[in-house]
């Protein structure tokens, strides 16, 4: 076995534990039973078990900043309406916290009672996501379809803690009809509850649509519509 293909069976062995016992309850011991191999092993890769622990969130993270970075192939930057874009950026996160539910689960669930250098790694995720809701909502107040005068921060906070909030509700281990969660359908209601506290109503919207040339510079898609998530 390749060593980059040993190191993944170990953080694969070590997620699935964690995700059903949590970080106290799982021991070094643990994994490596879990992964078949010798105890050295372990430590060609990892110093201990808050090594593993952190490489796993960190490599959840990066690969959240790569798909919230990519803009979907039939996503039309011209024409989309910020209602529409809301309802984009909500379903993405949605389907990335699907994916891999144990790792939903460990990021979401353990967050708080971990020691305070791992709950702080634990909290940088959020920290990302509150800044990406945050550029969107200050792209949208410029263009006229956030509500002038809204506490950006605030907002941002109350949109990124609800979406978290609710891919736990849906795809957390204790959630027994988690595979049978209709994204579409999540994606609409939890958009039906948070636009009208954001978006300028329909009828004071400014006439000129939302072009890709409004996209702040060296912004991500995040920033490629007028407020959302």
């Amino acid at each position: 076995m390749k060593p980059e293909d040993r190191k993944a069976v170990i953080l694969e062995c070590a997620k699935r534990l964690f995700s059903k016992n949590g970080y106290f309850a799982t021991q070094i011991s643990d994994i490596i039973e879990e992964a078949g191999i010798a105890r050295g092993t372990v430590y060609q890769y990892f110093k201990n078990k808050d090594d593993i622990f952190i490489t796993l969130l960190e490599d959840y993270y990066a690969k959240w900043e790569k798909v919230m970075e990519e803009i979907d192939g039939d996503l039309d930057l011209v024409n989309i309406t910020a209602r529409q874009y809301l309802e984009y950026r909500i379903r993405k996160n949605l389907k990335f916290f699907a994916d891999d539910r144990d790792l939903c689960n460990i990021l979401l669930r353990m967050g708080l009672g971990l020691p305070g250098h791992l709950e702080g790694v634990v909290r940088r995720f959020e920290t990302r996501i509150l800044n990406v809701t945050i550029k969107d909502f200050e792209l949208g107040q410029r263009n006229g379809h956030v509500k002038p005068g809204l506490d950006l921060e605030l907002a941002a906070n109350l949109f990124s803690g609800a979406l978290l909030r609710a891919a736990y509700y849906y795809f957390g281990r204790t959630r027994k009809n988690a595979a049978i969660v209709d994204v579409e359908n999540a994606t609409r209601q939890i958009a039906e509850i948070i636009a009208p506290g954001i978006f300028v109503p329909d009828e004071f919207l400014p006439a000129s649509p939302f072009g890709p040339a409004q996209v702040a510079p060296g912004e991500p898609a995040a920033s490629g519509e007028k407020g959302k998530a």
